[in-house]
């Protein structure tokens, strides 16, 4: 009388097995599935997270790095920290179901660490373009429960306002000279040279980078300073704060010699919208373009 039981009990359990889906490695981004539920969502990249909002699943999110600062309601989502000084163990508690990172960070080990755990880490392709949240956009729908529709309105929206960019660009023939300062105060100043974020979204603003010489960083030399002569100063609102405004510029040595300071042709604006290159980077060149051609007409 026992057989039939377990012949029955057999034939349930391969089929069962037969519905499971094709077994991936732990913690890669190979095989995207739709869940029977909303997946909880780790963002460590404010432009990430600024575009899963877009996409309708910032309701989602159960954790964001330090740089995930809009829209306002991140404040509301616990913070984890920069992704370079992260804690395995505090992401894991957050019981995530995917954890999205832009490509050029995962690298950093405590990635390794989750994905040892099982964690799903999916590297987002990324870049200093105008489109660049629209195709991060598409990339991510792959791994998220909805459809791609949205991230088709988030590329339409931003080409519209690209357009509205070229327009203001056609307003202005000339290419004022830009100088973009990092600061941290007065003991962390640096200047942006060729092929950074800076570099671009002024390039894309219709100025021109006033650092050529040098790639990447470099810390301000008065040298420098004054021998890149500015027409205009760019700098993030935390960083021209940190220095007390447009009247502290005055203690960097060299500053007062440049054009820039000359007429107080000082651009500040918040570093996510201006370099991260997310859903409102065109938005942003274009705030960028008038103000840097306004200026030098004064």
């Amino acid at each position: 009388m026992t057989h039939p039981i377990k012949l029955y009990i057999l034939v349930l359990i391969i089929a069962f097995s037969s519905c499971q889906p094709a077994g991936k490695q732990a913690g890669t981004e190979s095989s995207p599935q739709l869940p029977a539920r909303e997946k909880r969502i780790i963002s460590l990249s404010g432009m990430l997270t600024e575009v899963l909002f877009d996409l309708g699943h910032g309701g989602q999110i159960v954790g964001t790095d330090v740089t995930s600062t809009y829209p306002k309601s991140t404040d509301d989502i616990p913070k984890l920290g920069h992704i370079s000084q992260l804690n395995a163990e505090a992401i894991l508690q957050l019981q995530p179901d995917v954890l999205f990172v832009e490509q050029s960070t995962q690298g950093q080990p405590v990635l390794d660490q989750l994905r040892m755990a099982g964690l799903q880490i999916v590297a987002v392709p990324t870049g200093h373009q105008l489109f660049n949240a629209a195709h991060a956009a598409r990339y991510m729908s792959r791994y998220l429960e909805s459809g791609s529709e949205l991230a088709d309105l988030l590329y339409e929206r931003i080409e519209h306002d690209s357009l509205v960019l070229s327009r203001t660009l056609s307003l202005y023939a000339n290419k004022p000279k830009v100088l973009f300062i990092y600061a941290r105060g007065m003991g962390r100043l640096s200047v942006a040279g060729t092929g950074t974020a800076a570099a671009v979204i002024i390039e894309k603003a219709g100025g021109q980078n006033a650092i050529t010489a040098f790639e990447g960083f470099q810390v301000l030399t008065p040298e420098a300073l004054v021998e890149s002569a500015p027409d205009v100063i760019l700098m993030f609102s935390s960083g021209l704060a940190s220095l007390d405004g447009v009247e502290g510029l005055s203690r960097i040595p060299g500053m007062e010699q440049t054009p820039a300071f000359q007429h107080k042709r000082v651009v500040a604006m918040d570093g996510h919208y201006l370099t991260a290159f997310g859903p409102r980077a065109a938005q942003a060149a274009d705030q960028l373009a008038r103000a840097i051609h306004q200026m030098q007409e004064l």
